[in-house]
Formats: structure tokens, sequence, C-alpha cells
């Protein structure tokens, strides 16, 4: 006898949650569960009229109501706009926020299918913690490349299955050319990075776009206009550590090292140092070096690139890796050596 599919019902009647995960809802339950989405509200409402025996229940915080609570429901994902509620949930029911990173959307779902069949919390192996990383690009040469090789890097590491999150910490946040949207961060970010407090962290979930890799969206300002500099920039690590969303956190930090960056440089776990092939960068690198209590104590990877090279060579056994010259952006991030530091970095 064919065994019956689990019911999954996803009512969203203004498409704030849903828009971001039908289509992989779609491609990991449809063949062993059936799926139905609510989107009209007064379907929705007619919907939960009859007498309902679902699975797995995921609704928005403002449609769940009295006559949703009545049904037959193995276990249900209330989806909150805002932290801080009140709302008094039920023994089978939890609050998840709306911009919950998809990876964990994905896991509270799971969990809530395993609760469903009558599997109790304490039965499921408890998760190891997510550890997380913090790899920093940095140069004092202007223009060498930080933000490829920072887009790059965040590349190979998703390729390796890892949870990614980049962020663009110069002035002009420059690593934003290469995301696929034009879309901006919202000013409140700053502010509450500035004066973090309990919604510090629901606002930075707001302000990440979900795509090939995870980026957070640049200020439509330069940070030095919203005076957002590394002060902020380790509140924003300080909680993303601690909520321990992500595997990595890359950082395209520019150019400048000064008492502050050095403060920020402390909180990282690996270093790409990047320099080019010339006299010129090779004086400027070399200055940096005479100074190091400004880099920070962690595994540092220097890695030269050929772009801009005046037929210097530096010593082979003095790098990681060398990134050869190429035409244009695309091939230069799948050039190998990004591939080897991830490698190298995720043991």
């Amino acid at each position: 006898m064919e065994e019956k599919l689990k019911q999954l019902v996803i009512a969203d009647t203004v498409n704030t949650f849903l828009k971001n995960t039908e289509e992989e809802i779609i491609r990991r339950y449809a063949d062993k569960v059936t799926v139905q989405f609510l989107t009209d509200k007064a379907y929705t409402k007619e919907y939960f009229m009859e007498e309902r025996h679902i699975d797995v229940l995921v609704i928005a915080s403002r449609d769940y109501d009295e006559a949703v609570q009545k049904q037959q429901i193995g276990h249900v994902l209330i989806i909150e706009e805002e932290i801080g509620t009140e709302k008094v949930c039920p023994d089978n029911a939890e609050i998840l926020l709306q911009f919950l990173p998809a990876d964990e959307f994905f896991r509270k779902l799971e969990d809530a299918f395993h609760l469903a069949e009558g599997g109790g919390k304490e039965e499921k192996q408890e998760e190891k913690p997510r550890e997380v990383h913090v790899i920093a690009v940095y140069s004092p040469i202007g223009g060498c490349g930080k933000s490829l090789v920072s887009y790059a890097l965040a590349k190979k590491l998703k390729k390796l299955d890892q949870k990614v999150l980049l962020v663009g910490c110069d002035p002009t946040q420059s690593v934003n050319v290469y995301y696929p949207t034009e879309n901006y961060a919202k000013e409140e970010l700053a502010e509450k990075l500035m004066h973090p407090g309990d919604d510090t962290y629901w606002t930075i979930l707001q302000n990440i776009e979900q795509d090939e890799i995870s980026y957070l969206l640049p200020f439509e300002k330069n940070l030095p206009s919203l005076d957002v500099g590394m002060e902020q920039w380790e509140v924003l690590l300080s909680v993303l550590k601690e909520k321990r969303d992500f595997d990595w956190i890359v950082l395209d930090v520019g150019a400048l090292l000064d008492r502050r960056m050095a403060s920020l440089m402390t909180k990282i776990d690996y270093l790409i140092l990047l320099t080019e092939t010339n006299q010129i960068a090779n004086r400027k690198m070399q200055k940096l070096l005479r100074d190091p209590d400004f880099l920070p104590k962690c595994e540092c990877f220097l890695v030269a690139n050929e772009y801009r090279t005046d037929g210097m060579r530096i010593a082979s056994e003095s790098v990681f890796g060398v990134i050869s010259p190429y035409t244009n952006w695309e091939e230069a991030v799948e050039d190998p050596v990004f591939y080897q530091i991830a490698l190298k970095v995720t043991g």
C-alpha cells in the first residue's frame, strides 16, 4: 500500500516570506510532501473554515487566528514580522522571524516534520553548533583587486558547501559591483550598528540578500557620510558570530589600516594580504611589513596579482599563490588560487 504523503501548507497573504522560499520548497519536497500555497487572503480565510488535517503549517502571524488554531495540525511555524512579540503559542507552534536566513528556515521546517510525527525534541540528536570563521581581504595598495578577491573567495567557499556572507567594509563598499542587484541597505541599519539593541540582529537580517552567495546590501551613501566605521563592523561581527547563521564571513576591508582597523582585525581568523608584482606595490608592502603590530595575529595568505605588473617577480616561497592577468573579471574570479585558499581554510 502506497504511503500517504505528508501535507505542508504555507499561508502567506502578502507574499513576504513566500517569494524567497517557494521555488526551493517545491524542489526539496515535491516528491515526498503534498505542498499547498495559500496567497489570497479571502481564500485563506475560507480554507480554514473547513476542518483540516495538516502535518506542518507555515503561516504569517496576522493570519494565525482562532479558526486556524482549531484545526488538526501537527506543528505550526508562525512567521512574525518583528521581534518583541507577546504572542503566546500553543505547544505545537513556534515563532520564526520573517527574515530568518533560508538555511535556518529549512532546518526549522525539517524539525517541524519531525515534531509533527510525534518525535520529541529530546529524541533528536543534538546538532553541533556552527563555528563561524571570519576571513578578511586587505592590501595597502589601492585598486589591486581586493573586492574581486573577496567575491571570488566567497564563491569558492560556497562551492565547498559553506554558508557564506560577504561584507564590504571599505568606505565605498566597492565589492557591490559584483552583486546581481542594485538594492541598498536601509539607513536604519547604520543607526542600529551605532546603537545596538535587541532588534539589531533582526535589522541585519533584513539587509542581507540571498543569492548564489549571501551578501550584506551596501549603503547607497559612502560609509563616512553615515558615520559607519570599524566600530560598527565590529558590532556586526559580534552579533553574527553569536547567532551562528554562517560558516564564513568574508570581509573586504579596503586599503586603510589605522588603529581602528587594527582593532577590527583582531576579530578575524584568516587574512588574505594582496599585493601586485610591481616595484611601487613592493615598496608599500615592505613598509607595511616593517610595522607588524598593525597586522592580525592569525594565519595569513600572501597573494600576488599580476594584473599590473612591471615584470617584477616575487619568490615563489614567499607567496601562497599568484593571480594571473585576465581580460575580464568573470575569468579572473575562476583563478585556481581562490579554490586553493578555500580548500586550505576549510581543512
